[in-house]
C-alpha cells in the first residue's frame, strides 16, 4: 500500500451546474430575479437572437451616450479594440451617430418608448407579467392587448435589426397568435 503526497481532506467532485455563489444569490438565481426582461423574452422564444443582440447593442450605445441607466447594464462587444485618443473621439462620434440614427428610426415608427423601456431601462413588459397572462386566459380583450404590446415591441426590434443586421434578418419572427399567447408557459 502506497502513501500519497496529497494531504488533507480529499476534494469533493463539483457538478457542472453547481452554483458557487452565496446562498442569497443562489436563491435569487433560482427565482429568476437576476435575469433581465430582454433575456426572459429570448428564453421564452418571444424574440430572436438578432433581436436580443440589437437590444443589447442599443443599451450599450445609450450607455456610451448618457451613462448606465440601471446597475445591471451589461454589454460585451468583442469587435471593439482599444485605440489612440484621437481615434476614440472619432469612434465615439460614430457610435453617437449610430445611436441617433436608430432612435430617429424608432421615433419615426412610434416604437421608441416600448423598445427603450424594455431594452435600456429593464422594465418588465406587460406580456411577461405572470398575473396578466393568467388573467388573459379568461379575458379575451386583455389577451388582445398583450398580443398588441408584444407585436409593437417586435416591430421596434425589427427596425433595429434592419438598421444593424440587414443581411441576417432572415430569421422568422416568432409572431405568437392569441391562442398560443394566452397559453404561454411562464
Amino acid at each position: 500500500m502506497a502513501f500519497t503526497t496529497v494531504r488533507g481532506r480529499p476534494p469533493r467532485p463539483r457538478l457542472n451546474d453547481n452554483d458557487a455563489g452565496t446562498p442569497e444569490l443562489q436563491f435569487k438565481r433560482a427565482l429568476g430575479v437576476t435575469r433581465e426582461p430582454i433575456d426572459l423574452c429570448l428564453e421564452r422564444n418571444l424574440i430572436t437572437t438578432d433581436h436580443h443582440w440589437c437590444s443589447l447593442h442599443l443599451r450599450w450605445l445609450y450607455t456610451l451616450r448618457y451613462g448606465a441607466p440601471v446597475i445591471t447594464t451589461r454589454y460585451a462587444d468583442k469587435d471593439i479594440t482599444c485605440a489612440s485618443q484621437e481615434d476614440k473621439t472619432e469612434w465615439r462620434a460614430l457610435r453617437e451617430k449610430e445611436y441617433h440614427a436608430a432612435v430617429s428610426e424608432l421615433q419615426r415608427a412610434r416604437r421608441y418608448e416600448p423598445v427603450m423601456r424594455v431594452c435600456v431601462f429593464n422594465e418588465t413588459p406587460s406580456f411577461l407579467s405572470a398575473t396578466l397572462v393568467q388573467r388573459a386566459w379568461t379575458q379575451p380583450t386583455l389577451a388582445n392587448e398583450l398580443e398588441r404590446c408584444h407585436h409593437v415591441f417586435l416591430q421596434g426590434l425589427d427596425i433595429l435589426v434592419n438598421e444593424w443586421r440587414p443581411s441576417r434578418h432572415k430569421q422568422v419572427n416568432p409572431m405568437v397568435i392569441r391562442d398560443d399567447f394566452t397559453k404561454m408557459s411562464l
